[in-house]
């Protein structure tokens, strides 16, 4: 079944957009849609951060359509995303510069370096910060010399998380510094998702797999386009369980059109030998039903086929083409949950400003002050910032009981994905052997979702 199955017309369009690399591979057929497609309800369905590419991709219609107002704001979005990029690149050379003038080895990773290398004008990937790898045990040196060129770690809200496994779309592992006040975030990892812990992957191969490229004249060091691809699809599959949406399929899609060589044959034998194969399978191919991805099926006949594979590819299209429409988070957190106590534990650690750890660290007068300050711009952050959110949500109905429950069911779906997918890999514990009960949960939860619009 193809996905467009299970799409509204203007999400058909939106692949059929995504999906068309020229006009004449859409043929009549996109001119005919484009006619009969009604433009607010499009970009409703379109998450912003696929804004300046789609932008590029109606470009050639217009000689076949006369451009409705909606496609300014893509064309807004584009110009602002290749400013943002320039900046964002600027501080890139500059970081990199300090961490190796203090004799700090360091690798770009993923947006950034893709924006300028894979896509065919960096103004069609935005990014919302940076990310650069450095070694292992290396982390503190490096926040120091981040701290000579500006940067520290904001002080808007204490790190709550009971279980690093389960991190929302805009979340991640490394926390991120800020330079001054011009919002430019960068992210130090030690880690990748494809590496030590999360996988029995030393992290020194990639390391001396590493490779060069150019930046618009700067050479910087990153993966090579394999680990690359792995590093890609784990982000968006183990580590984010596909709630990032279709962009970091759109980022393998055109990873695979500027690197035709890959070593499929390779990629696979690393997939099995590091327990990571469902997810690669499951994460290539609905890069290829969703995007056109360029992924050849020797490579999916090379793995194993995930039992229950008809469940998982429609829990992973679900994630994929849900994300980003839903409200704010913590409210369709709350009603996944199973239990009222869990939801209690959650609200309590959600609504505080101040940690127990912090609280602990207390020492003299000085310290009492230095708290209450932290208290302050954190309820100044979420006044002005968090509360917001949940107002736009409000008026544009996002907030409404149906959304905010299909959102819920999405949770719990996203859930059920992982613990299935992990089982089955060889990963999970007692608390995964829920997995098969979860599949059940979810077939009602389907319906509901249905149900619900």
């Amino acid at each position: 079944m193809k996905p467009e199955a299970n799409c509204n017309f203007e999400q058909q369009v939106l692949l059929a957009l995504l999906g068309c690399r020229s006009v004449a591979e859409g043929g009549a057929r996109l001119p005919a849609m484009l006619h009969q497609v009604k433009w607010t309800e499009l970009i409703a369905a379109t998450s912003p951060d696929l804004y300046p590419y789609l932008s590029s991709r109606l470009e050639p219609y217009m000689e076949y359509i006369e451009s409705p107002p909606e496609w300014e704001l893509l064309r807004t979005a584009r110009r602002l995303t290749s400013v943002n990029n320039l900046r964002l690149r600027h501080e890139l050379i500059r970081v990199i510069g300090a961490l190796k003038e203090a004799g700090i080895p360091v690798l770009a990773l993923k947006g950034i370096v893709l924006a300028y290398t894979a896509y065919s004008d960096p103004s069609l990937r935005p990014m919302s910060d940076l990310d650069v790898l450095v070694p292992e045990g290396h982390v503190a040196e490096a926040v120091l010399v981040l701290r000579k060129l500006g940067f520290h770690y904001p002080d808007r809200a204490i790190v709550r998380r009971d279980d690093c496994s389960r991190l929302g779309p805009e979340e991640e592992l490394a926390p991120a510094l800020q330079l001054g006040i011009s919002g430019v975030l960068l992210e130090v990892h030690s880690q990748l998702e494809c590496s030590e812990p999360a996988l029995a992957v030393p992290l020194q191969e990639f390391w001396s797999r590493s490779t060069s490229v150019v930046l618009r004249g700067h050479s910087v060091q990153t993966l090579c386009p394999e680990d690359c691809l792995f590093h890609l699809c784990l982000h968006q599959a183990r580590h984010h369980r596909f709630e990032k949406g279709l962009l970091p399929l759109l980022d393998i899609r055109v990873l695979l059109e500027s690197c035709q060589d890959l070593d499929w044959d390779g990629i696979a034998a690393q997939s099995l030998r590091c327990g990571c194969a469902t997810w690669m399978y499951l994460t290539l191919e609905a890069a290829r039903n969703l995007v056109g991805a360029a992924v050849p099926s020797i490579f999916l006949e090379a793995l194993p086929q995930p039992r229950d594979l008809p469940k998982l590819r429609t829990l992973v299209e679900e994630q994929i083409l849900s994300a980003g429409l839903g409200p704010p988070p913590m409210i369709p957190a709350l009603l996944a949950e199973h239990s009222w106590r869990r939801r209690a534990r959650m609200l309590f650690t959600r609504t505080k400003l101040v940690g127990g750890e912090e609280i602990a660290r207390l020492r003299n007068v000085s310290g009492f002050l230095q708290l209450v300050q932290a208290y302050c711009r954190r309820l100044l952050y979420t006044i002005t910032v968090k509360i917001p959110k949940y107002f736009r949500a409000w008026r544009s109905g996002r907030l409404s009981v149906g959304a905010v429950r299909r959102s819920a069911c999405l949770l719990r779906h996203s859930d059920t994905l992982f613990q299935l997918v992990e089982l089955e890999s060889g990963f999970g514990d007692d608390r995964n052997l829920a997995g098969r009960t979860a599949l059940e949960e979810s077939d009602r939860d389907l319906k509901t979702t249905k149900e619900l619009g």
